[in-house]
């Protein structure tokens, strides 16, 4: 028997709530809203269509603004973007997975059929690590694609109605068929980025009897609130800015897609980015640039320490409360 594809499996299974099931909910939600929006537009006759925040429909008129290959590729580029409501329920799915992963087969006794089993507790953890990190992005990922492609086909049928022929224009654009390899090329970034997150969840879930969401949480704020209170107290600087931003921004912001353009310093190129002007594929090479900040890789140490901590938790600790 293969073990380790046998171990993702039953974390799929496990965590199929999550996994799958809240980002094509939320997506089924989105569909809905955006369909009923533009069917809303169409009766009324009224609607207002933006693009990258550039009005291209008033009152039911199309501007002449932009040429319908500019409007195309806008929508082409716009399945990128619509994808941040799904990007914002991975980041609490893999957060509340990752405290749950060591604690609930605690809480719960299953631990001891587990353990019963010939499966190594480090290939349990890394099972559990390789699900959060890499294989829940994944399935988030593809159905944000449907969702965003679905969405920038629906705006431009909309477009269509009142008499702008952007659909074709959309089908045959390159960056149509390349915003979905795109956003899939940065799925190994955003698992490094995201890794000491992860891993400091699963230490806390291996080692809390109750309530690890408040201790993961509270203690590196609590510590944070205590450095402020000290240095506006005594007016000297104990690093509580850098803390907050290196340690508490990076521990929970990381869970997030993108926010490596923030800690790498790459924030104000990604806010000046055009999509007419630029591929999306250079979002990818800012993205994979990332790779060469020293905060990155201090922050992988520290998870393969954090990994080994919870790996040798989950030896000895059997139950939780």
């Amino acid at each position: 028997m293969n073990t380790f594809p046998t171990l993702l499996k039953r974390e799929f299974w496990e965590h199929k709530g999550g996994m799958l099931w809240a980002p094509v909910v939320v997506g089924g939600l989105m569909l809905g809203a955006a369909g009923i929006s533009a069917a809303i537009g169409i009766a009324a006759k009224d609607g207002d269509i933006q693009v990258n925040g550039e009005r291209i429909i008033t009152d039911g008129t199309v501007l002449a603004t932009q040429t319908q290959q500019q409007i195309a590729e806008g929508l082409a580029f716009a399945i990128v973007p619509s994808m941040a409501p799904l990007a914002a329920v991975l980041a609490f799915v893999v957060l509340f997975y990752a405290l749950g992963s060591l604690y609930d087969d605690r809480r719960d006794r299953s631990i001891l059929f587990w353990k019963s089993m010939p499966v190594s507790n480090t290939a349990t953890v890394l099972s559990k690590l390789v699900s959060m990190a890499v294989v829940t992005p994944l399935i988030a990922t593809l159905v944000g694609i449907v969702v965003g492609t679905l969405v920038a086909v629906i705006a431009a049928l909309t477009m269509s109605a009142f008499g702008a022929s952007v659909l074709p224009k959309l089908l045959g654009t390159s960056e149509f068929y390349l915003a979905p390899l795109a956003v899939l090329a940065v799925i190994p970034v955003y698992a490094l980025w995201a890794l000491p997150s992860i891993a400091w969840c699963m230490v806390v879930s291996a080692w809390a009897k109750r309530a690890p969401f408040l201790w993961a949480v509270g203690t590196p704020v609590l510590a944070g609130i205590l450095l402020s209170w000290q240095q506006a107290m005594f007016d000297r600087s104990l690093g509580a800015e850098w803390f907050w931003e290196n340690i508490v921004g990076r521990l929970f912001g990381s869970f997030l897609p993108g926010m490596w353009f923030v800690f790498s310093g790459n924030a104000e190129r990604v806010d000046d980015f055009q999509p007419t002007d630029h591929s999306v594929f250079e979002l990818v090479s800012m993205s994979y640039a990332s790779l060469t900040s020293p905060s990155l890789w201090i922050g992988i140490a520290v998870a393969g320490a954090l990994i080994a901590v919870a790996i040798r938790l989950r030896r000895w600790r059997e139950d939780a409360a």
